[in-house]
C-alpha cells in the first residue's frame, strides 16, 4: 500500500509491503497516482519525499503479479502489454511532476525501483543501499524503466547496467550519476533530506513549478511511442516461456538454462 503525508509544505509517500520488499504491484501504481494527483492540485507542496518502509526502497516488480498475468490469455490489446504500461504512466507522471521529487534510498532498490528513483530529481540513499537491474538475466526486458534511466545515466551506462544484471553499492550509483548524496545511516538521510528540502525552499513556488514544466515538455518528445514499443516487448518475453524458467532459477538462486561462460581465452593465429 501507499502511506500519504502532508507536513510543512512536503507530501511524504511511503511505500509499505514488507513482505515483498515494498514491490510494485497494483495498489501501489494507483497509490503513486493518487500521491502525484494531490501533489499537483495543491499549491502548498513544494517538495514530493518518496520512500520506502522497512528498511528497503522497493524491489522492483511483484512477481506474484506476472505470474498471474502469464495465465492470462493473450488479447487484443495484450492485458499483459495493457499493466506493464500502466507502470510507464506512473513513471511519465512522476518525471512530470510540477514540484521537486527526493528519494530517500533504505536497502533495496531494484528493477521498477530503481527506474522510481531514476526519475526523482535528487536521489539520497544509505550507504547499505543496493541498485540494480536483473530483468534481462531473468528473460524480460527492463521496458518501461529503461528510457527514464537512460536520461539519467546516458545511454551507455544504462545499456551496460541493463545487459549485465550487476548491482551496484551507493557508492557505485553515485559514481554513475544514480544517487546525489549518500549518507551513513536512515538517521543520517533524514537529516541529509531536511537539508535538500530547506534549499529546494529557497525557490519561489511559481517558478519552481515552470521551471519542472519547462524541461519536462523538453524530454517528452517520443517517449510514449518508446514506452508503448517496451510493453509490446515485455508482454512478449512474458508469454515466451523464459521469463518463467528466469523467475525460477532467481528464487532459487541458480543461473537460467541460457546462462553463458567463456572459459578459454582463445589464442590468436
Amino acid at each position: 500500500m501507499i502511506h500519504t503525508l502532508s507536513r510543512g509544505g512536503v507530501l511524504f509517500v511511503t511505500l509499505d509491503n514488507p513482505a515483498t520488499r515494498n514491490a510494485l504491484d497494483d495498489a501501489m501504481l494507483a497509490g503513486l497516482r493518487g500521491a502525484l494527483e494531490s501533489a499537483g492540485a495543491d499549491r502548498s507542496i513544494r517538495a514530493v519525499l518518496l520512500r520506502g518502509a522497512h528498511g528497503n526502497f522497493c524491489a522492483g516488480g511483484d512477481f506474484t503479479h506476472f505470474k498471474a498475468l502469464m495465465a492470462t490469455p493473450a488479447g487484443e490489446p495484450d492485458p499483459i502489454a495493457v499493466s506493464n504500461r500502466a507502470f510507464g504512466t506512473v513513471l511519465e507522471r512522476l518525471a512530470a511532476c510540477e514540484v521537486p521529487l527526493i528519494a530517500t534510498v533504505e536497502g533495496a532498490a531494484m528493477g521498477g525501483g530503481l527506474g522510481l528513483a531514476a526519475v526523482c530529481d535528487i536521489v539520497l540513499a544509505t550507504q547499505d543501499a543496493r541498485f540494480g537491474m536483473p530483468e534481462a538475466t531473468i528473460g524480460l526486458p527492463p521496458a518501461q524503466i529503461a528510457p527514464f534511466v537512460a536520461l539519467r545515466l546516458g545511454a551507455g551506462p544504462a545499456l551496460r547496467l541493463m545487459l549485465t544484471g550487476a548491482r551496484l553499492t551507493a557508492e557505485q550509483a553515485k559514481a554513475v550519476g544514480l544517487v546525489d548524496e549518500i549518507a551513513a545511516d536512515a538517521d543520517e538521510l533524514r537529516a541529509c533530506a531536511l537539508r535538500w528540502i530547506g534549499q529546494l525552499g529557497r525557490a519561489e513556488p511559481a517558478a519552481a513549478r515552470a521551471t519542472k514544466r519547462i524541461l519536462a515538455t523538453a524530454r517528452r518528445s517520443m517517449l510514449g511511442d518508446a514506452l508503448d514499443l517496451a510493453s509490446q516487448a515485455f508482454a512478449a518475453a512474458l508469454r515466451s516461456g523464459t521469463a518463467e524458467e528466469g523467475i525460477a532459477a532467481f528464487a532459487a538462486k541458480r543461473a537460467p538454462v541460457w546462462q553463458a561462460q567463456l572459459t578459454d581465452w582463445p589464442e590468436l593465429p
